[in-house]
């Protein structure tokens, strides 16, 4: 747990340090800090809007009316959190690919499908707030977001699997 904190500490420490390597361990360590947080948040917010959508409309009547005030500020957490990991990561991504013996340009496909993935989940997330119908259908919507997620997930697979160059 310790070699944890330190990998974490490490990567936002060498935020924007894209020479050099980063070990398998510290490439891991930060990419499960950054799925755990986002996680809490997701589940969260998503909690929060199953959880609304349950209770009913906005009336003074509704004792559960004050969660559709909390929604936002969950989700512009997660937004700042995302924005604070977004240098971090790429920069413990490319050290990562670059000790695997890639390229590093290889960072930018899943890096655009994340960038792009913020609206569709803003969509999913604030569909049940109101009743005007979403700007993007929802099932594209999650098409893209499973999409994105199943591409960002062998990639992290990838560079976690692959050895480490003994040429350091």
């Amino acid at each position: 747990m310790k070699t944890f904190w330190l990998h974490v500490k490490s990567c936002i420490g060498k935020y924007v340090s894209f020479g050099g390597r980063a070990t398998r361990s510290e490439f891991c360590c930060w990419i499960l800090f950054v799925a755990i947080v986002s996680g809490v948040l997701y589940g969260v917010a998503a909690t929060l809007v199953v959880i609304h959508s349950i209770a009913g409309p906005d009336t003074t009547s509704n004792p559960l009316n004050w969660l559709s005030a909390i929604v936002f500020p969950v989700l512009l957490l997660l937004g700042l959190f995302f924005l604070f990991c977004l240098l971090p990561t790429l920069a413990v991504t490319v050290r990562r690919l670059r000790d695997a013996g890639s390229h590093p340009w290889i960072v930018v496909f899943p890096l655009l499908l994340l960038i792009g993935s913020y609206h569709p989940a803003m969509v999913i997330a604030l569909s049940g707030m109101d009743s005007t119908p979403p700007e993007i259908p929802l099932p594209y919507c999650y098409a893209y977001l499973v999409f994105t997620a199943v591409v960002c997930l062998f990639f992290v697979i990838f560079l976690s699997t692959v050895p480490e160059n003994d040429e350091k």
